[in-house]
């Protein structure tokens, strides 16, 4: 697969979600009046997902990791580089058999240990909420208003709405005041943010990218557990998987470790919160998704339920759909040449992309990171592309 302009933007298109700060920008209309929660009435959703398919990544997911050495792979991924604007690039492979490939790449210096994996971190929120419901301390249909009844249609907003981004709530960073004060804000002022500002419509109605939702979430998991967010989703996911490359980052936290987003400064990574605060290897980021696709984090029927309902990302991407803290992202909507299907997250913010996918076609999974410029759903096709074809 060449890795030329045409395949960049194709990937982008097809898999790239916004970060925290780059969230696409709904428009303005008046506030809806809601009474109360309406059926949704956006594009269609997509159609389930093939039979088998799940329990195919379940198989893959569950296979004991080997760390392994590929000429192959590490050739695709210094040929990225030299093809984009890096200035630090990540990468890691899993192939169904459980060999396990990783490799880091530095324009200059030592390369970095960890990534800023911005709107990936969603997955992880998403992943620690299922467990709540799962142990009967959170329902699904539960009204956030309990935790912030400030905000707009609060009584009718549900936890599951949070997930799948369906809630209508304002995501704070589209306020420009926000964007022009640089530096840390706090859960709080996020919310009173988007409190602020009327709701895009009426729950359930639509879909709309809300970190605004991810942040409440983040606030909920604490009230649940009884600590900061970054000591419970430490607990829940990087003590349980044994990631020992992972941090979860507490306000203002910068790990010495981690490459930092080229040109951004001014910004304080640990804003977006539960939106997005995790540093990571590569590799073990594919850990995580392996986890998760393998039910090991919550139960198959949880997983399921995460793709049952998969709504366009209108607005963001004509190729990819968003269930509960997951995207599917069908690549031949975006490149006819493709016919790949990813499921996965990606994230981003200025001078910072990542991904990470499963994909149906090479049933292995995928993890790229990286800062500068560049695409990393390129890379990721670029690297999966030497893999025999199992589905």
């Amino acid at each position: 697969m060449r890795l030329d302009r045409r395949t960049l933007l194709a990937a982008a298109a097809a898999a790239t979600l916004p970060g925290p700060a780059a969230a696409a920008r709904p428009k303005k209309k008046p506030a809806p009046r809601c009474k109360g929660r309406v059926a949704y009435a956006g594009p269609p959703l997509r159609a389930p997902l093939a039979a088998g398919a799940l329990e195919a990544a379940a198989r893959a997911g569950a296979a004991r990791l080997q760390p392994v050495i590929d000429d192959g792979l590490e050739a695709r991924l210094e040929r990225a580089a030299g093809q984009m604007q890096v200035q630090a690039l990540g990468a890691a492979l899993a192939r169904p058999d459980g060999s396990l490939w990783t490799q880091t790449h530095a324009a200059a210096g030592p390369p970095p240990s960890r990534f800023f994996w911005a709107s990936v971190g969603k997955a992880y929120t998403a992943s620690a909420i299922l467990q709540m419901v799962e142990e009967g301390k959170l329902a699904l249909d539960a009204p956030v208003g309990r935790w912030a009844p400030n905000l707009p249609n609060a009584a009718h907003v549900t936890i599951e709405d949070l997930l799948a981004h369906t809630s209508g709530l304002y995501s704070f960073q589209e306020d420009a005041g926000l964007r022009a004060d640089p530096g840390y804000k706090s859960p709080e002022t996020l919310l009173n943010v988007a409190a602020a500002h009327p709701a895009l419509f009426c729950p359930g109605a639509a879909w709309s990218y809300s970190n605004t939702g991810y942040v409440l979430l983040g606030r909920i998991m604490e009230a649940v557990d009884g600590k900061p967010y970054d000591q419970a989703l430490t607990g829940r996911i990087v003590e349980r998987l044994e990631l020992r490359e992972t941090t979860i980052l507490a306000p203002r936290q910068v790990p010495a470790d981690m490459a930092p987003p080229a040109g951004a400064e001014t910004e304080d990574l640990t804003t977006p919160y539960a939106a997005g605060a995790v540093a990571a290897s590569a590799a073990d980021v594919v850990r995580f998704w392996r986890a998760l696709m393998s039910n090991r984090l919550h139960g198959a029927q949880a997983t399921a339920g995460r793709l049952a309902r998969l709504y366009p990302m209108a607005g963001v991407s004509p190729a990819s759909f968003y269930g509960q803290g997951m995207m599917v992202s069908d690549l031949a909507l975006a490149d006819p040449a493709a016919s790949d299907t990813w499921i996965g997250h990606a994230g981003g913010l200025p001078g910072a992309k990542a991904m990470v996918a499963y994909s149906l076609e090479k049933q292995a999974y995928v993890a790229v990171a990286l800062t500068g410029e560049g695409s990393p759903e390129a890379t990721a096709n670029l690297l999966l592309s030497g893999l025999p074809k199992k589905a």
